[in-house]
């Protein structure tokens, strides 16, 4: 139930689901874009530009959430940034070794 008003209220914000991943949704704004990828009760947000982010996480506070800030590890992923360069790595090394 949760899920379904979830789904109707992201898509009234335009958000588009992806064809491919049912819990990723993106939207494209001129040559800005978001994506929301959403998995079990964590969720993601990525995107180009810092304020559409943050307009999405006020839009967002009507659900009971907790921001936990830029995320390092998810879903057996790390993620390593260079914000200067612009560059974004995925890692999975330690999720490897925990299967291992």
């Amino acid at each position: 139930m949760w899920n379904q008003k979830f789904d109707t209220f992201i898509q009234g914000l335009g958000f588009t689901r992806s064809k491919v991943d049912h819990c990723m949704c993106f939207k494209l704004i001129g040559d800005r874009v978001i994506y929301l990828v959403l998995y079990v009760d964590d969720m993601l947000l990525v995107g180009n530009d810092k304020e559409i982010i943050q307009d999405l996480k006020t839009q967002l506070s009507k659900f009971d959430m907790k921001d936990s800030g830029a995320t390092n590890y998810i879903l057996g992923m790390e993620i390593k940034r260079d914000r200067a360069k612009r560059n974004l790595w995925l890692n999975q090394s330690k999720y490897f070794e925990i299967i291992l």
